[in-house]
């Protein structure tokens, strides 16, 4: 899988953290431009392609693709 995360538009709520049933995220250090905290991707091959964290995201923040 590929997840791509829109950096700018994300708010930090950590809906995608909570929502994943593989632990695919966690909170990281890093902030944006408008000082949030950003999510990070730390197990990219746990990913099953669910695209639950992109479906609850308010900000539309995250795209989840199938590698080709």
């Amino acid at each position: 899988m590929n997840i791509k995360i829109i950096e700018d538009y994300c708010k930090g709520c950590g809906y995608c953290i909570d929502i994943c049933p593989e632990q695919v995220f966690k909170e990281s250090t890093r902030t944006n431009s408008k000082g949030y905290v950003l999510p990070e991707i730390i197990n990219l091959d746990s990913c099953i392609g669910c695209k639950k964290c992109e479906l609850i995201c308010p900000e539309m923040a995250i795209s989840v693709e199938k590698e080709e």
